[in-house]
């Protein structure tokens, strides 16, 4: 059996998610997937409750905090910032997107993380937006129908490829 670490089950479990839906998330098949016994899995961590939440720590901070914080670090301004969140959005890992989203719906926890995600990043691309525009107000109904656009596309069927999202995001972005 392999010797594994508190963030091989982190990894372990986004993969998982990813892959399989929110139902995939259990101690035994996380550890199935590691090849470890289940008794590894309460080594790093209280209980699956405390996984659940170092788990959405490490998506809120990949998929979220840490990419706004680099992108507006490095775009000389707000117009180069926002080709590149554009472009972060269309690169951006949808699968695991939807399956945090769905599994939301049945779990309080990931669903309170999942309205700070969305309002961290709502609130980004606001002032973003209202920056671009010089209009704070405006700046804001167009970061929502910006956001929500793509999050309703992330939902509908056939499921977009990245060349879908990115002609979606631009598309948007031009009516914009």
């Amino acid at each position: 059996m392999a010797q594994v670490n508190q963030q091989d089950w982190i990894t372990a479990g986004l993969n998982q998610l990813r892959s399989e839906g929110p139902m995939a998330i259990s101690g035994e098949k996380l550890a199935r997937r590691l090849d470890v016994t289940r008794g590894s899995f309460y080594h790093h961590f209280r209980s699956m409750d405390d996984y659940v939440e170092q788990l959405l720590e490490e998506w809120q901070h990949t998929h979220t905090l840490t990419l706004l914080s680099k992108v507006h670090g490095i775009a000389k301004d707000p117009a180069a910032e926002m080709a590149m969140l554009l472009e972060a959005a269309w690169n951006a890992d949808a699968d695991l997107e939807i399956a945090v989203r769905q599994w939301a719906f049945s779990n309080d926890r990931v669903r309170q993380r999942l309205e700070q995600v969305d309002i961290t990043r709502l609130a980004h691309i606001t002032q973003l937006y209202g920056t671009l525009i010089g209009n704070a107000d405006k700046g804001a109904k167009l970061a929502k129908i910006a956001y929500f656009g793509l999050l309703g596309r992330l939902h509908a069927w056939p499921r977009p490829g990245r060349s879908d999202l990115r002609h979606l995001i631009l598309e948007i972005q031009a009516l914009l």
